[in-house]
């Protein structure tokens, strides 16, 4: 009983995890050098896209699905 318990505890855990991760549905590709990016390089942290396209840095990178 004991390990019923604690697997369905853990299971909730993991896809929030995972929820939080692909919320976007989408990342960014460099298209012009900024910062310390280069062109190609690719933003997939949540927090660091939305922080890109609220500021000025939104023209030199383009939207690629996740």
């Amino acid at each position: 009983m004991a390990d019923n318990d604690s697997t369905p505890a853990s299971t909730p855990a993991a896809t929030t995890s995972a929820a939080k991760t692909e919320s976007l549905g989408y990342i960014l590709v460099v298209r012009h050098a900024f910062g310390d990016y280069q062109v190609g390089e690719e933003i997939t942290d949540t927090a660091t896209i939305k922080e890109v396209l609220e500021g000025e840095q939104a023209i030199y990178v383009i939207k690629r699905a996740a």
